[in-house]
């Protein structure tokens, strides 16, 4: 079990991508500190999940854009004894909206969420490694959008691409201190109303993807784990794309 004595904060832990990750982490033998926002009620099922099977793992409430209370977290997290070792940045938000009826409001929402966040998590689990003299590990679920154009999603493919920079920049700054900063880049992920929600989708994505298929949250969540693991001890400042090879093929 490659985490054993680990402890890892998995934001946007209370259900799909992050509630994957989480449970995988906890079987690694790791020991989960699930962040969530508005979902208790669904970070509670995860918990429960995790130790029906064998694990440790507490839910933390706090919104993750919001600097004073990600700082008031980790400083509870200092005085209790509970810093992670390990921090998945994986809080974010999806919505569509063309770019020239875009408020700004919608722009400035879509960075918090999933840039501000990731920004503002990582820069307090830094500083508390620092304080600790003591090594970490950050990984930023980005996507795929970051690099590739679509419409309606600027504002999403802004704040990812942005994940990556600040990853780059966090591995350059940070490595002599021992901590590691990667990025997993996914594709189109399944979920349980996908098929419903976009069947045309689905079934252009799965024609023009090498390995002919989506991609499913566990592929997403092994990712992670290699990149957390001290089977990736020299990786540091890398986007790992998990997209069944989308990225590569030509788009005609």
């Amino acid at each position: 079990m490659k985490l054993i004595g680990k402890t890892v904060l998995v934001t946007g832990a209370s259900g799909g991508i992050g509630a994957v990750i989480a449970t995988q982490m906890a079987e690694a033998g790791a020991n989960l500190l699930l962040g969530y926002g508005r979902n208790q009620q669904s970070a509670e099922q995860v918990r429960k999940q995790i130790v029906t099977a064998g694990g440790e793992a507490i839910c933390i409430g706090f919104d993750v854009a919001q600097e004073t209370e990600v700082e008031a977290v980790f400083a509870r997290m200092a005085n209790d004894g509970t810093l992670p070792d390990i921090l998945i940045n994986n809080a974010g938000a999806f919505p569509m909206a063309e770019l020239l009826t875009m408020e700004a409001k919608q722009w400035d929402d879509v960075q918090a969420i999933n840039l501000r966040s990731a920004f503002l998590c990582a820069r307090e689990a830094v500083k508390a490694w620092r304080a600790n003299q003591s090594a970490g590990v950050i990984v930023n679920i980005a996507s795929i959008a970051a690099s590739l154009a679509q419409e309606q999603i600027d504002h999403y493919s802004a704040a990812k691409a942005g994940m990556l920079a600040l990853a780059r920049n966090m591995a350059r700054e940070f490595g002599p201190d021992g901590i590691r900063v990667n990025t997993v880049s996914p594709g189109l992920v399944w979920r349980k109303t996908l098929a419903d929600d976009w069947p045309e989708g689905v079934a252009r994505w799965n024609k023009a993807a090498p390995l002919g298929r989506v991609v499913q949250p566990n592929d997403i969540a092994k990712a992670c784990l290699f990149l957390a693991s001290n089977d990736a001890s020299a990786i540091t400042g890398i986007n790992l794309t998990v997209d069944a090879g989308i990225s590569v093929a030509l788009p005609f």
